[in-house]
This record gives structure tokens, C-alpha cells and sequence, in this order.
């Protein structure tokens, strides 16, 4: 999850394009950790306490956490050596990890709300940077578990990680998709926000590309589950059923929507993407994750034997039927199956089981992380706040302000393309100087779609 810098950024001043981009974000956006310098990172990561969130240690530590996921994910889209995952298995630094996820969750769901009013009058960075942390965490947590490794080293974290998933696609499930993000495209009316408006809409975004992380996340719980201790399936089937907020989500499809022209855009790569004609039929990412927990939870023997069927879960399950047609099956094919057991549960009444029923007795492990957290706060939430408030959120000096500058991840510069047909470009708009073009025919078809935002960057609003 790399963070794109808002459009607001540039309107608050921040400069982002030559030699003023070095001095306030450094020049080593492109950094590459060598093993010793990554397994040294990755050796002092710690679990810190809450009342730790956004002093300098925990800053350190984020920004230690923003170097190895982005260059985690760099090994992992190269297909080259990926010494950063191993390193984390080797020092069995992942359930530490997700206990500094469950950490943030927690900080942002109490203490949060209690020092909105002081962050958001803030730098934009200083503000930004806790509320963004959780995605960094979620992201790293994401690349790891992609392998079977890494889910075995994690231990009983997992359990912990599972509730967290839940809860995720819970607030997915129970917010109207309209609420799930902001749709702030016309410029102008991000210049009329003000700053806490401005770190509320930071807030759902972030929050809903984390909730789109925790999909992916699920999906490899499933795809190893067999690896892992029998609690993580009970946990999946029984204490949440995760499939009566699999079904719903399936339907909700929250990573579609229409844009205010009327386009449909797709949520790809962490980011909305209007969708062309031609790739309409293309199943999103998001949901083939969704198709792949799904088909993994039903057709696995052990979890058949042990998820029973009743009445109501049938007609949930009996509801994905509808979404699966032959355009689904040339993308999946393996969902041919699953459409197969759901005509045998229409029929039967029960899926068909290869497996004994498993025994009742069974040692269950508890989310250890989150309880444990609760209880030892559970009525210090506002001391925390005001001690904060008091002692760490408080007016930055400009050295605090370039370090925060300098954890921003700002993405690789690529070739410039043009506004209007995507081509390689090398012309610019003379006005703003931020739109491309390939010819002045492309700029002139795009004109009425970048007047709006031309003519606020340049100041002729």
C-alpha cells in the first residue's frame, strides 16, 4: 500500500517535483536495504505500548516498518530473492507485527476521537502519518503471509488476526457503500474543507484500503489453514462464521462503484480505476479474493465435517448461485465445483461429507493481544489522551517536520503519459504545468475535463 500523495497535499504547499522535492522528502525515495541492513531493522522491531503511539520511538519504529514493506513488496513483484520475508521468519518477528497492527486498531478506535481536535490543526504529515501506520502494518502483514512460512511462525498471533479480519469485513458489510470512501475528485471542494473535514476523509479512505487489505489476508488464513493449528478453523466457522459476512460482502461488491460522470471504476492496486469497455467483464480483485476464501472454506472436507448445515446458513450459501455464470468460470474454473456442491445443498439439504464429524473436545485459544489490551486500559482511554495531548502532540519544529516529510513514500517517477489517451507524452499544460498530452489534439478533447483542476493549481479560480 504506497502511499499516493494526496491532492490536498499539493494545495497545503507541500512541494513535490525537483530540487525543493529533495529537501523536504530527501532524496532516497528509491533506497534499497541490503540483507544486513534489513535483518538489523527487522532484530530491533519491539511491541511498544499504547501510550507509545507517535512519540519518536514509535516514529522510528514506522519508519523502519515503511522501509521493509515497501521493499518486501518490491522482491515479491520482482520474483527475486525475498531475504526481507525470511528475515522475519528467521527472528520470529511476525507475530510482532500483527500485535503493532492490533495496537493501532485500538489506539485509532479509543484514543483517536479524544486528540482529533489537536492533530487535525496539525502539520497535514503529523496527523496523517498514526492514521496511515495501520496500513503500513496490514501491507507487511499481507506479503508475509502470502507464505505458508510465515503463517506457521506467527503462532497463536493468528487468532488475534482472524478477529481482526472479521472485523474489518465486518465494517465493509455494515456501512453503505457510499460511506465506505470519499468521491473528492472536483478540486475546489477539497480547497473548502477545513482541516479536521480534511483528516476525516483521510481517515475513511485509509481506512477502507486497509479493510481491502484484510480481504487479501483472509484469503491466504485459508489457502494454508491446513497448515495451522485446528483453533484458526474454528475460529473461521464457528465463533465467527465467516461465511454469513463472506456472502453479504460477494453482494454489497463495495470495490465497484460509479464515479460522478457516471463511469464505472474498479478498485485495483489500491487505487479506483475507471474501467473500459473492454475489460467490463474482467472479475476485480477484490472479489476473485472473496471467490477464493469462499471456495476454500466449502470445499475443504474438514471444514465441511465441521461447519453444520442449517437452515439459515443454506440459504445463505444458496445466494452465491446467482453470481456464478460462465464468464466467472472462464476467469475460476475451479468454481465449477463449488457451483456443483451448492446444487447437491439445494437438493440434500446438507453438503456432501468425506470426513467424520470432529470431536467436541477441543483446547481453544483466545485473541490474546486485544483482550489484553482492553483490560489493562480498559478506564484509562482519556488519561492517555490528555497525556498525549500534553506530551506528544504538541507544536513540531521544522527538524521534526522534514523527518516526517522523509517516511512519506513517494512512488518511483515513471515516463509521463498523456491525460487524454494514456500514450507517452512530452508535452505538458503550459498553464499548470502537472497534465501531459501527446499532441495538442489530446489537449484539447481533455481541456473540459482539466480546466477545473488547472485552473485551481494555477490560481485562476
Amino acid at each position: 500500500l504506497v502511499l499516493r500523495q494526496p491532492f490536498w497535499l499539493k494545495c497545503l504547499g507541500f512541494p513535490v517535483a525537483g530540487a525543493m522535492a529533495d529537501d523536504w522528502f530527501g532524496s532516497q525515495t528509491e533506497e534499497v536495504l541490503t540483507p544486513f541492513e534489513a535483518e538489523h531493522l527487522i532484530e530491533e522491531l519491539v511491541p511498544l505500548k499504547l501510550e507509545e503511539v507517535g512519540t519518536a520511538k514509535w516514529l522510528t519504529q514506522h519508519e523502519h516498518l515503511e522501509k521493509l514493506n515497501r521493499q518486501a513488496h518490491q522482491q515479491a513483484t520482482d520474483a527475486c530473492d525475498e531475504f526481507i520475508v525470511d528475515h522475519f521468519n528467521m527472528s520470529d518477528k511476525v507475530s510482532v507485527v500483527v500485535f503493532l497492527l492490533i495496537l493501532i486498531e485500538t489506539w485509532k478506535e479509543k484514543i483517536y476521537p479524544l486528540v482529533r481536535h489537536k492533530i487535525c490543526k496539525m502539520s497535514s504529515l503529523r496527523s496523517y502519518i498514526p492514521i496511515y501506520h495501520e496500513a503500513t502494518c496490514i501491507n507487511l502483514v499481507e506479503v508475509l503471509l502470502f507464505h505458508r512460512t510465515s503463517c506457521e511462525t506467527a503462532g497463536d498471533a493468528l487468532v488475534d488476526l482472524v478477529d481482526y479480519c472479521y472485523r474489518k469485513l465486518t465494517y465493509l458489510v455494515n456501512r453503505p457503500n457510499s460511506k465506505l470512501y470519499t468521491d473528492n475528485t472536483d478540486p475546489k471542494e477539497l480547497l473548502d474543507l477545513d482541516e479536521a473535514q480534511m483528516l476525516d476523509n483521510q481517515f475513511v479512505d485509509t481506512e477502507f484500503q486497509i479493510a481491502m487489505c484484510s480481504i487479501s489476508v483472509l484469503r491466504f488464513l485459508v489457502d494454508h489453514r491446513a497448515a495451522l493449528p485446528v483453533t484458526i478453523t474454528s475460529r473461521l466457522l464457528e465463533t465467527h462464521d465467516i461465511l454469513l459476512t463472506l456472502v453479504p460482502l460477494m453482494e454489497k461488491a463495495p470495490w465497484v462503484r460509479r464515479n460522478r460522470k457516471g463511469f464505472v471504476e474498479k478498485f485495483e492496486e489500491h487505487k479506483w480505476v475507471e474501467v473500459t469497455e473492454d475489460d467490463m467483464a474482467q472479475l476485480p480483485k477484490m472479489q476473485i479474493q472473496v471467490w477464493l476464501s469462499i471456495y476454500g472454506l466449502i470445499m475443504a472436507p474438514e471444514c465441511r465435517a465441521r461447519y453444520e448445515m442449517t437452515s439459515f446458513r443454506k440459504g445463505n450459501l444458496l445466494k452465491l448461485k446467482r453470481y456464478l455464470n460462465d464468464i466467472v468460470f472462464d476467469q475460476l474454473p475451479p468454481l465449477t465445483n463449488l457451483l456443483r456442491s451448492l446444487e447437491e445443498l439445494s437438493i440434500q439439504g446438507q453438503l456432501t461429507q468425506n470426513e467424520a464429524a470432529p470431536t467436541p473436545i477441543m483446547v481453544e485459544l483466545v485473541a490474546e493481544v486485544r483482550e489484553a489490551l482492553m483490560a489493562e486500559h480498559r478506564d484509562e482511554w482519556e488519561s492517555i489522551a490528555q497525556k498525549q495531548l500534553e506530551t506528544v502532540f504538541v507544536k513540531e519544529s521544522p527538524e521534526e517536520l522534514k523527518r516526517l516529510a522523509q517516511m512519506v513514500t513517494l512512488p518511483p517517477m515513471e515516463d509521463p503519459t498523456c491525460g487524454n489517451c494514456g500514450a507517452a507524452a512530452e508535452m505538458r499544460c503550459s498553464q499548470c504545468q502537472n497534465e501531459w498530452y501527446c499532441s495538442r489534439e489530446c489537449q484539447v478533447k481533455h481541456w473540459k475535463r482539466h480546466k477545473p483542476f488547472c485552473d485551481v493549481v494555477s490560481g485562476n479560480a
